[in-house]
């Protein structure tokens, strides 16, 4: 490690670069006991970030905790006080010396923190999870459906796994993907799932949708299905919580379709069970997933859900007694759909308080306890 440390000296002597000393780059902490390490690409956005936050405040009851990002782009989900941050530095240099360093780094980390369990979630921080294994136990989190949104790299990933100490799997559909290797120490577990309210008494004819603007999340056949609805519907609104690279787009979609002043995009948002709990229905239109967060928030309050039959989804929603399900990519269904729910208030409210009573199952006190479970036995 010294001669490499020189190294690094010279180099900077002789180039300017941005490079963080290993020995000096995060701040020393001293650990009392074993720790816990969650990876994640950042703490903003999506549902992956949301389940990190979640899992990092719940390990933190009880040992060290420490999250590391790729980026710090903010925070989206609340982390507890007692949960150690640590952002990974850029070394601009080329990309293969950059990733040599950047493991080092991770591995110096990962012995500084004394981390028993190290949990990573998403392509890259599985990735890095894999290549960093010391004497902890790696644990690599799918949280979407590789054949779908990378299926140029699932040899990759499959490899990857088998390297892993243990995988979890969100539904069976994508575990199914994966040979006997990765199956033999594979667990599927569903995400924790907090809410701030259930869903109002009073509600307005709102439909919402939460989740990442972009071609995965299909948000495009909802507001096409949602053009075709609102003739018969005028009184309702279209509201979508998320950012993306299609928001433009759709933008430009409600305008062509002339539903401009009843679409509504309203961003990200940290207080999003406040802001939906009067809505009438909630959609997911999405064309694949691993487990969809929003749409079991959305249960769990008590809420009407109408889903395409994506991965995650058609395990948690049983058609007609607890939600609705559509076939992916079909725009006339999505509106029968909407329709129906919009024309029949009691089938709304048996299958709100049959999605709240069968969300019990996925409360972040018993996720994150069987969570602990599978770290400690490992």
């Amino acid at each position: 490690m010294k001669a490499f440390l020189r190294r690094v000296k010279h180099k900077l002597s002789v180039q300017k670069t941005e490079f963080l000393l290993l020995h000096t780059s995060f701040p020393r902490r001293k650990v009392q006991g074993k720790s816990v390490m969650f990876m994640i690409y950042s703490a903003y956005g999506g549902g992956a970030e949301r389940v990190a936050c979640l899992l990092a405040s719940g390990f933190a009851e009880k040992y060290p905790v420490t999250l590391v990002c790729c980026e710090d782009k903010g925070r989206t989900y609340p982390l507890g006080s007692n949960v150690e941050v640590v952002y990974l530095p850029h070394f601009w240099d080329t990309e293969e010396q950059h990733e040599r360093l950047l493991e080092r780094y991770v591995r110096k980390l990962k012995r500084s923190r004394k981390v028993f369990a190290s949990v990573s979630l998403m392509y890259t921080m599985n990735r890095l999870n894999v290549l960093t294994k010391g004497k902890e136990k790696v644990i690599c989190s799918e949280r979407n459906n590789p054949a779908r949104r990378e299926p140029e790299h699932m040899a990759e990933i499959a490899s990857m796994y088998a390297r892993a100490d243990h995988v979890v799997f969100q539904s069976k559909i994508v575990r199914d993907l994966f040979g006997d290797t990765v199956k033999s120490h594979c667990t599927i577990l569903p995400n924790p799932v907090s809410v701030e309210c259930p869903r109002s008494t009073e509600t307005r004819h709102r439909i919402v949708n939460v989740g990442r603007l972009n071609p995965q999340k299909n948000q495009m056949l909802l507001i096409r299905a949602f053009a075709v609805f609102s003739k018969k519907h005028p009184e309702y609104t279209l509201s979508f919580y998320g950012d993306g690279d299609m928001k433009k787009e759709l933008e430009e979609e409600t305008v062509s379709l002339g539903v401009e002043r009843q679409v509504f995009f309203h961003g990200n948002s940290g207080h999003i069970h406040r802001e939906i709990a009067d809505a009438e229905m909630f959609v997911l239109s999405s064309n694949f997933e691993g487990l969809s967060n929003a749409l079991l928030e959305c249960m769990m309050m008590g809420m009407p859900c109408i889903s395409t039959s994506c991965e995650g989804s058609v395990d948690v929603i049983r058609d007609g007694e607890n939600g609705l399900l559509v076939e992916t990519g079909r725009e006339e269904q999505l509106c029968q759909a909407m329709t129906r729910l919009a024309d029949d208030p009691e089938l709304r409210d048996k299958l709100g308080t049959a999605a709240a009573r069968d969300a019990g199952r996925f409360r972040k006190e018993t996720v994150v306890r069987e969570w602990m479970e599978l770290a400690e036995q490992l």
